[in-house]
């Protein structure tokens, strides 16, 4: 009688075990895939930037992210100056799931006009920044840099000039390093370049 018992009890902790794995994997996953969207949405809102009342949009939308980290660098000369949101995976990669990662959009504001909207991606393995100027005399073209170093990085310069289709594929930045195990990362990668 004392072996079905304790066969019985073996069977609910066993089968508690697993419910509260799987419950723990969808939250993760869950919450990974929402980071995942923020940064994306993070990233395209900068995109979005076209003129001050757009940058004036999207501050006050980041104001109101809980997500996103906003504040400003000023010179006290009333909207001059470094305008910031940032957004990290710093949750999920403390439990090692994925590696830290963030997203920084700075708007940059001289004389009440924009000068700069650039978006630094931080990965461990590959850093990215887009730059679109909005100076009169920026040549109409992508500028494209690859920076070897420790870790090597990418920067594409634009002017704000360029058709939109243009600008539009600037700010194509995948964020699935965001919610995507190392391995999981390094077989997506595979796929993507084999073209399956």
């Amino acid at each position: 009688m004392w072996s079905r018992l304790t066969h019985h009890w073996v069977r609910a902790g066993l089968a508690v075990l697993i419910v509260g794995i799987v419950l723990f994997a969808l939250g993760i996953t869950a919450h990974a895939i929402h980071v995942c969207a923020s940064a994306t949405a993070l990233i395209d809102s900068a995109g979005e930037i076209r003129t001050m009342a757009d940058a004036e949009r999207e501050f006050a939308k980041w104001r109101k992210n809980s997500r996103v980290e906003f504040w400003i660098e000023g010179d006290g000369s009333g909207g001059d100056g470094n305008y910031y949101a940032r957004m990290a995976n710093l949750a999920i990669a403390r439990l090692h799931v994925v590696e830290p990662s963030e997203v920084m959009t700075r708007v940059t504001v001289r004389d009440g006009k924009l000068l700069r909207v650039s978006v630094d991606v931080y990965t461990p393995a590959a850093p990215v920044t887009i730059e679109e100027w909005f100076k009169p005399r920026f040549q109409s073209r992508f500028y494209l840099s690859y920076i070897k170093g420790a870790v090597p990085m990418a920067r594409v310069q634009f002017p704000s000039s360029l058709p939109d289709a243009q600008r539009r594929k600037a700010f194509a930045v995948r964020t699935s390093v965001w919610c995507c195990p190392a391995g999981a990362r390094a077989l997506n990668t595979f796929f993507l370049s084999s073209g399956t």
